[in-house]
């Protein structure tokens, strides 16, 4: 029996990715759904968690999965893009079995459609599906409170948004989607791109690592490293002393670093192209006191044991950033694995 891989973000399911699973279900004796992006805080880019696409994909499909659609969640991997086709490859043949015959279905959509011919011996086979559908625009018009989303995505998806835009969830969303409108649209008064330049703060003692939680619109209630911008008249390495003494009240001296990362995926940051250096210090002796402060609500020390845990707790990277750190890749939590 071949099995179809189709890969995607699906946020949301729109109508041309329900046509490609339906044709995949006919044509393939099984397909996997992979669902990238998965264990993720809320965003306005990533709204809806792994279990919830799943649920929208099911529901527009009925009795058409006939026990052949099944669906596998896999985190993001920034940094390491062969450890991220390896995950990949390791939960489909979890399904498939060991030397089943899997080729990788979609569309080709532009530069980002990379990773479908990214799989050595997995053939990319074309869905046949070609649309100018984008979750990108399904998203923008459901966050601006217009209605033209609801002719881009199947019935079932339209209901389930229908419900979800009357949650505090949504509203929390919608706000942070219109700080970032305020973000782009000063930035189109510029004649050239705007990099902006960050410096985090990675702590670590006795396997704790320390975190801020967000009260700021973007990321509101997500953990992040301590860290903010960079003033113009400071070095990195003193900017990220700096936000961790604000937003923690602990003070380290500079002597203290181990060690120091850019961190620099293009797309880590929804508030245009932020390259955040982070700078990892280790601390002898138990964690010391700390308290949220600036714009931080609490600041807390988390058990690197709980990490995986609570990834999709984790504000833009600072998860993968904490993994980079430690020497090891991001994992699904334990119950996914």
């Amino acid at each position: 029996m071949k099995t179809a891989v189709f890969i995607g973000r699906f946020q949301p399911p729109h109508r041309a990715h329900l046509e490609t699973i339906e044709r995949a279900l006919a044509r393939y004796g099984r397909l996997v759904v992979v669902l990238g992006s998965a264990f993720a805080y809320p965003t306005p880019k990533n709204p809806f968690s792994e279990a919830v696409r799943e649920g929208m994909i099911r529901a527009c499909l009925g009795s058409q999965q006939e026990g052949r659609l099944q669906f596998v969640a896999v985190p993001d991997d920034y940094y390491d893009d062969p450890r991220w086709f390896r995950a990949v490859r390791v939960a489909v043949e979890a399904i498939a079995g060991p030397g089943a015959e899997v080729c990788i279905t979609g569309y080709h959509k532009d530069e980002s459609s990379y990773y479908l011919h990214g799989f050595g011996n997995w053939p990319f086979e074309p869905s046949g599906v070609v649309s100018s559908l984008s979750a990108t625009d399904v998203r923008n018009s459901y966050f601006a409170g217009n209605s033209d989303w609801r002719l881009m995505v199947p019935e079932a998806v339209r209901r389930f948004m229908e419900r979800f835009a009357t949650t505090a969830e949504f509203a929390r969303l919608q706000a942070e989607w219109k700080a970032l409108q305020h973000y782009r649209a000063l930035e189109e008064r510029y004649p050239y791109p705007i990099l902006h330049v960050a410096a985090s703060a990675f702590v670590q003692a006795q396997g704790q690592v320390l975190l801020v939680e967000r009260k700021g619109p973007l990321g509101q209630g997500a953990w992040a490293l301590p860290g903010g911008y960079v003033e113009p008249d400071e070095t990195l390495l003193e900017a990220a002393l700096r936000e961790l003494r604000e937003e923690t009240g602990l003070q380290l001296e500079p002597a203290a670093l181990k060690a120091t990362k850019a961190f620099d995926y293009p797309g880590r940051s929804l508030r245009g192209r932020v390259i955040s250096f982070g700078h990892h210090f280790s601390l002898e002796g138990p964690p010391p006191r700390v308290e949220g402060r600036d714009g931080a609500a609490r600041a807390f020390w988390l058990p690197i044991a709980e990490l995986d845990r609570h990834q999709a707790r984790f504000f833009e990277d600072h998860y993968q950033q904490v993994c980079w750190f430690l020497g090891r890749a991001p994992q699904p939590p334990e119950e996914f694995r």
